[in-house]
């Protein structure tokens, strides 16, 4: 019964979505429907500026932080019950049910995630991802690479098989949301990051 109730509220949480709401209050405009047409953080800073990019990320972050932090208090022996909370979460920011299933691609959710279940290791892991993205200049490549090394880190931490493949099935379905990412990096079609700020900078 515990993990019913879990993963209904972690969905349920999961399923605020920050960038669909302060758009729609903001310029009354669905995120989804311009630029990369995605419902998270990049795409807030790219259509409406950094600083609503980053309160976009951080009230993303704390989807997938706040149920795994919680589950930690209340079951400390119990990682797999953190990990499906976290996951959850996230699926309701992937599929909200209230946005025809279409909402963003969970990575900022992902990293609250990591936050909760091994606190340092997701500092550590955040430093790299911006060292990866300043040299790719890709957000899609960066998020490639927590979630690869993410389910590896947590092997070495000796977290249970069962949290390990959990993680693994998120970063299964992280891979092909952003395949057509990867493929257009691969074609050199992709817009990066600072191209597609100076692109707003420059609109009249």
């Amino acid at each position: 019964m515990n993990y019913i109730i879990v993963v209904v509220l972690g969905y349920l949480l999961g399923t605020i979505n920050p960038a669909y709401l302060i758009s729609k209050h903001k310029n009354k405009i669905d995120i989804r429907d311009v630029n990369s047409k995605n419902a998270g953080t990049s795409n807030m800073a790219i259509t409406f500026g950094l600083k609503w990019g980053v309160l976009v990320g951080i009230l993303d972050i704390l989807k997938g932080f706040l149920p795994v932090f919680i589950l930690r208090f209340i079951f400390p022996d119990n990682d797999v019950l953190w990990i499906l909370g976290g996951l959850s979460a996230i699926m309701g920011h992937l599929y909200p049910f209230y946005l025809g299933f279409k909402g963003g691609k969970g990575t900022a959710t992902f990293g609250g995630l990591v936050l909760g279940i091994m606190p340092i290791h997701a500092l550590i892991l955040l430093m790299l991802f911006f060292v990866v993205l300043f040299i790719s200049d890709f957000i899609a490549l960066a998020t490639l690479f927590v979630i690869i090394v993410v389910p590896i880190v947590m092997f070495f931490l000796d977290f249970s098989y069962i949290s390990i493949i959990l993680v693994l099935l998120y970063s299964s379905i992280s891979f092909y949301k952003h395949y057509p990412n990867y493929k257009r990096i691969y074609l050199k079609e992709e817009l990066g990051l600072k191209a597609a700020f100076k692109k707003k900078k420059d609109k009249p």
